[in-house]
């Protein structure tokens, strides 16, 4: 009986395992089919899809073939020659030579000059695609007051305007790039030009006319106040009673800060705005036109030094800069005092300090090459000094944004002017 209660039992086991088995073998061709119907429908979606570049890769592909042609275009624009034959940079070089060519200081490359009329035209498309209706019509007004316009293009810096078609009369102003004129006739490579309420001569090679000044115009016309009555007085806070900064006159143009229903901000003096009511300014575009000034009567040493202030227009102003390079950078006092040394005069380093030097000049007997120095963001203090150029005009290292440029000499109440130059 023992016996086949053990053989019983081992017939159930074996049958026991047998179905395990097969369990095992079902369930691993179940899983063998599914993972081959999955590929075959990665096989199959992977057949419809084309092989494409991601966008960034694409992206970069055409960064590359852009920068590539650009390249080209540069190197191509380059290697132009003047109608003489002279490479371009040598004859910048030469003309920067000659003390008394009229390119000195003025002519630019004419590969420069192209590239700076075709980035002026692409700007000026950009911004009349997207200014408003009412800011277009007001530019076209402007343009509408010139009978024959022109823009002063091809320059380094400046200009000089004579007082006839050649190089042989007297300078009577400088007009800068970008600058309108109002052509009045055109001969033998001169133009007779109104710009500044100045009439004068320049070289009809840097005055470009037409659709293409038409362009430049739009795109370089600046938003400014125009002060309309005979005296204002800017003051330190938008509020009547408060302390007067400086006054400005009838006529002169500042840059704008910042406007309220009724007062209009403007810079008064280097970093410092002022506020004046609305009704005694002109709010507008307005375009930059050429600088009148007289050096009739002034000393060859002086005529010199007005000239190489000039060199420096449009140059950077560095807080506490005393280098006048490109790469270096100057603020007011370190301006004066590296261009001064040029011409033998030695000044200290700060305008308060280099008020101490001289003699004191007034309004009546002022002439180009003296100093004017002006309060600064303090009351009362010396803080900003200025070279005054004839015609009520000063050209001053003014500001981070403004670099060295040319101002009223009313730009902020004058303190002190003085005649460094011992003449």
């Amino acid at each position: 009986m023992a016996k086949r209660k053990d053989s019983s039992k081992k017939k159930r086991k074996g049958s026991g395992n047998g179905l395990l088995i097969a369990a095992v073998l079902l369930t691993i061709l179940f899983l063998a089919g599914v993972m081959s119907l999955g590929a075959l429908y990665y096989l199959e979606k992977n057949k419809e899809k084309p092989q494409t570049i991601p966008p960034k890769i694409t992206e970069a592909a055409a960064v590359v073939t852009q920068t590539e042609e650009q390249t080209k275009e540069s190197d191509n624009k380059n290697t132009g020659e003047d109608s003489q034959g002279e490479s371009v940079l040598e004859k910048q070089s030469e003309e920067t030579s000659e003390s008394e060519s009229e390119l000195e200081m003025s002519s630019e490359s004419e590969s420069q000059t192209k590239e700076d009329e075709s980035e002026s035209e692409e700007e000026s498309t950009e911004e009349e695609s997207t200014e408003s209706e009412e800011v277009r019509e007001a530019k076209e007004a402007v343009l509408e007051k010139y009978k024959n316009l022109g823009m002063i293009t091809g320059v380094r810096n400046y200009l000089n305007m004579r007082k006839g078609p050649s190089t042989d009369y007297e300078i009577c102003g400088v007009i800068f790039k970008n600058c309108a004129v109002e052509i009045l006739e055109e001969k033998d490579g001169w133009m007779k030009i109104e710009s500044g309420g100045a009439t004068g001569y320049v070289s009809a090679e840097y005055v470009t006319t037409g659709e293409k000044a038409r362009k430049l115009a739009l795109s370089s016309m600046k938003y400014m106040a125009e002060i309309l009555t005979d005296s204002v007085d800017a003051l330190y806070e938008p509020k009547e009673g408060a302390d007067v900064i400086t006054t400005f006159l009838k006529g002169e143009r500042y840059d704008i800060n910042g406007e309220t229903k009724d007062w209009v901000e403007i810079e008064a003096v280097t970093e410092l705005s002022g506020y004046v009511k609305r009704e005694t300014v002109y709010t507008g575009y307005f375009l930059d036109e050429a600088i009148y000034f007289s050096l009739d009567g002034v000393s060859e040493t002086r005529q010199d030094l007005i000239r190489k202030a000039f060199e420096y227009y449009g140059g950077t102003y560095v807080w506490g800069g005393k280098q006048l390079t490109a790469e270096g950078g100057v603020d007011c006092s370190g301006y004066t005092m590296c261009l001064y040394k040029l011409f033998g005069v030695q000044l200290p380093e700060f305008s308060g300090a280099q008020a101490e030097v001289g003699m004191t000049v007034d309004e009546d007997t002022i002439r180009p090459g003296d100093l004017i120095f002006y309060v600064g963001r303090y009351p009362g203090v010396i803080g900003h000094v200025a070279i005054y150029i004839g015609n009520g005009k000063i050209i001053h290292a003014a500001s981070e944004s403004k670099g060295i440029c040319v101002s009223s000499w009313k730009y902020g109440p004058p303190v002190i002017m003085k005649n460094v130059m011992g003449d």
